[in-house]
């Protein structure tokens, strides 16, 4: 999507960051965008994510964050769209969605009390065929994420819309339920300095009160992010999570593994429950439960996790 200057086109492209399908695509450019040398020198915006340390099957939490960039004015952001890449270690902690499709693992920051927080894939109704949150086949290994305000937007025809721009700090918190094998996941937000766009993600993308897109410097006579010398005017920092060996047959995560624990082991081998209900069962990440991995859990209940 365009981000246009003027009044009318201003109140549609607010309008439509509200509908979620046409959230996660405000860049579709496939030139080649240019990343700027650090430190950045041009208008930069920039957007961190955070690290963590996860035992398999257990739950943690990740920070967003937001840094406006240093020229203040019309430059000054007031939406951001992008795809943070999780790989399939891991999943949301919590997806049960409130009044407006958030899912309780994503916790916005308290900063945004008048900004909308958005994960557009989190549900499968409507026919979608992938998502994070009870998914016909498995869960998306990415999250697409949008922020706008204000919110709640005004009813059409009350008067004029102030739309106020995204304070720095901490846009959100997002809780992690981590699976498999150890090792390192790294959080990866997508951008076009990455080349191909992947289906179904999103691109980078900011814009700021006056609804003009500023994730590249402005080329005169060119579409956003289009020219041959397009230069991003956002940075970024990637995160990532440890997953630690966590306690084989602690499905819970409360750190002690219990007899129904062990059964549940028991029917996820047997085929008569579904593995996504004790990951932590699995500890080699190979989709299923076998008996050494059983015996494993039962040495864990009897003699307590390792530490």
């Amino acid at each position: 999507m365009k981000m246009c200057n003027g009044e009318g086109m201003v109140g549609r492209f607010w309008r439509s960051l509200a509908t979620a399908t046409a959230t996660v695509s405000l860049i579709a450019s496939t030139s080649v965008v240019q990343a700027q040398p650090a430190p950045c020198t041009q208008n930069c915006a920039t957007l961190s994510v955070g690290d963590a340390n996860i035992g398999s099957g257990a739950s943690g939490s990740i920070a967003i964050n937001f840094q406006q960039g240093p020229s203040g004015g019309a430059d000054e952001i007031a939406a951001i769209a992008f795809t943070l890449q999780i790989s399939d270690q891991l999943e949301l902690a919590d997806c049960t969605l409130d009044g407006n499709g958030l899912p309780a693992a994503v916790t916005k920051g308290a900063a945004l009390s008048n900004f909308r927080v958005v994960v557009e894939n989190a549900s499968c109704t409507g026919g979608r065929t992938h998502c994070l949150c009870d998914p016909p086949t498995e869960p998306d290994d990415f999250i697409n994420i949008v922020v706008y305000g204000p919110d709640p937007l005004p009813a059409p025809g009350s008067g004029p819309v102030t739309i106020p721009t995204i304070p720095s700090g901490e846009l959100m918190t997002i809780d992690l339920r981590a699976s498999g094998a150890a090792g390192t996941v790294p959080l990866h937000v997508v951008r076009e300095t990455d080349g191909a766009k992947p289906q179904f993600q999103a691109f980078l993308s900011v814009g700021d009160k006056d609804a003009v897109d500023q994730t590249c410097v402005p080329q005169a006579g060119t579409p956003p992010c289009s020219g041959g010398s397009a230069v991003y005017q956002v940075t970024t920092d990637d995160g990532e999570v440890e997953i630690s060996g966590g306690c084989t047959g602690n499905c819970n995560g409360d750190t002690a593994v219990t007899v129904d624990e062990i059964v549940r082991m028991v029917n996820i081998a047997l085929g008569q429950q579904d593995v996504s209900l004790c990951p932590a069962g699995d500890r080699d990440g190979s989709g299923t439960i076998t008996v050494d991995e059983i015996v494993q859990g039962v040495n864990n209940a009897l003699n307590g996790c390792p530490t």
